[in-house]
């Protein structure tokens, strides 16, 4: 194959591509003004800055294909000087700054493009700032100094003349040569031990600067890390407390679902995604938490909350709507509607570091945490105990929650006892009835129970410590009577003994009939789990 070398024509039109370069650095030197100034108005004020914003007024992909033809004329000139022998020293530094550049440019592309969606921190505005003008004026310099070679550069010392005379062309330059497109594996082989030698030899010729080198690479690598992992951004998983806008926070679970706590469809499309998190206020002032300021990330795509559903799971919490914060940790639902698609998908919730100035110097930065939802849309599962077992609540919403029943009976009476003291070390046994309450439209009996109920001490979810309130948001009754099953949900008065105490005893108000029953169970039916515990 044929090639001709191309150094003649680059000699020729040595002024014009120099000329090309500083038109190029003159847009790229106005773009990053643009920024610059867009900046400082961000700093000063950033909702006026905000106003009708759009990242493309700024940033556009030209600018980055700019830049990079700047780059690949800076690399042909530059050749051409080393092959010249010529000096060079200014191509080089262009060659420096506008890798810098377009290092920058994708730094303000991805913070300038996150505007839409956070205030930036204010530090991170400064500095940002700083390092575009910084950069601009260093750009400036470089243009002059590109426009001068380009327009009137001195002939003796740059030792090119006018002509292709005076240019030093040879025919050497212009000369044909052949190209053989060949593969020596040995010679590549030798290249690269020659290489790896030759590597070793500078690295033990230069140790100390070899070292400090590396060592300063990878403490600036390492401060960069740090600052995007630990100030920009910060990433928890569920469980995991983190302080922000005043604020002690733990997300505690997520769930996916598109149903109530009775099983009646609430969405025709999409699903819910609900996170169940404690918060507590760190300062004595008095707050609310901004929810504006949180997010579902799912696959990149950001979701907004919504309260429309929160009457419908009621069973997976209290949803938030504004209200006061207190000093002592509370649990609260916040709820995200998202597509069919996006289900399986990695997700975690986003919280803004709230900014509360518009002069300041208090920082923003954003909190991811991971999200590992459980899934309540799986088909239903059974499982059933049997009388006097443990029953854990596992895989459910209520996780590891226990119940044991120990004694089930069946009466529209109960007599409890107790000592009766009159007087000091004077005590007599005695006794009062417990009975089914007035109230109601059915006739109604007493199911009493002895039972061990332990709540998941992880659940943070208070409204199941009472086992009243289990019983009465998923438990029905089923017995069975003249070989004809029927079924109750409970829904029953809080009925204790006045003064006896029989601890871990309950009673719970049930149709008249269930005295006559031969069989009974519990069921307890939370989301898509069916939890049977046999009774007789």
């Amino acid at each position: 194959m044929i090639l001709r070398k191309p150094y003649a024509f680059f000699i020729k039109y040595f002024r014009l591509l120099n000329l090309i370069m500083a038109i190029f650095m003159g847009i790229i030197i106005y773009r990053t003004f643009v920024i610059s100034k867009f900046l400082t108005d961000y700093i000063n004020d950033y909702t006026i800055a905000n106003a009708g914003f759009n990242v493309s007024k700024y940033m556009s992909f030209y600018s980055f294909i700019i830049v990079l033809l700047i780059i690949i004329l800076t690399i042909i000139i530059t050749s051409v000087m080393f092959v010249k022998n010529k000096p060079k020293k200014l191509y080089i530094i262009n060659l420096v700054v506008y890798f810098l550049v377009i290092v920058l440019y994708m730094v303000d592309y991805s913070l300038i493009n996150s505007m839409n969606s956070q205030i930036l921190d204010i530090r991170v505005s400064k500095a940002l700032r700083d390092v575009n003008y910084i950069l601009l004026a260093i750009q400036i310099v470089s243009f002059i100094l590109t426009l001068v070679r380009a327009t009137g550069f001195d002939i003796k010392s740059f030792d090119f003349a006018s002509d292709l005379q005076g240019l030093d062309i040879d025919t050497k330059d212009n000369e044909e040569f052949e190209v053989a497109v060949e593969f020596d594996k040995n010679k590549v082989k030798r290249d690269f031990r020659k290489n790896l030698r030759e590597i070793k030899y500078f690295y033990f010729e230069h140790k100390f600067f070899v070292n400090v080198s590396v060592i300063i690479v990878a403490v600036i690598i390492t401060f960069i890390v740090f600052m995007n992992k630990n100030i920009y951004n910060a990433n928890y998983g569920e469980r995991q407390t983190f302080q922000a806008s005043g604020l002690s926070v733990m997300v505690n679970n997520s769930y996916i679902t598109k149903k109530d706590q009775q099983g009646n469809n609430i969405l025709s499309d999409g699903y819910l995604v609900a996170v169940n998190f404690d918060v507590k206020r760190l300062y004595s002032s008095s707050k609310t938490l901004n929810t504006g300021l949180i997010t579902l990330e799912v696959d990149g795509n950001s979701y907004g909350q919504t309260a429309n559903y929160n009457n419908y799971i009621t069973d997976l919490g209290t949803g938030y709507v504004d209200q006061k914060l207190s000093d002592d940790f509370v649990s609260y639902l916040v709820t995200f509607k998202i597509p069919e698609d996006s289900k399986n998908k990695s997700m975690r919730l986003k919280f803004n570091d709230n900014v509360s100035y518009v002069r300041g110097e208090i920082g923003a930065k954003n909190i991811y945490i991971k999200l590992n939802p459980k899934d309540l849309t799986k088909n239903s599962e059974v499982v059933e105990t049997n009388f006097k077992d443990t029953l854990v609540f596992s895989d459910s919403i209520l996780e590891d929650t226990s119940l044991k029943i120990t004694k089930a009976d069946v009466s529209n009476k109960f007599k409890a006892t107790y000592n009766f003291c009159s007087m000091k070390d004077k005590c007599f046994e005695s006794y009062e009835y417990i009975t089914p309450t007035a109230t109601g439209n059915y006739f109604k009996t007493l199911l009493r129970l002895e039972l061990d109920y332990e709540l998941d001490e992880n659940l943070n979810n208070d409204r199941y410590d009472d086992f009243y309130n289990l019983i009465n948001t998923f438990g029905i009754l089923y017995y069975q009577v003249d070989g004809k099953w029927n079924n109750q949900r409970i829904s029953s008065e809080t009925i204790r003994p006045k003064v006896a105490d029989e601890g871990n005893v309950i009673y719970v108000e049930v149709n008249k009939d269930a005295e006559r029953a031969i069989s009974m169970y519990l069921e307890f039916k939370i989301r898509n789990y069916t939890y049977k515990y046999m009774l007789k």
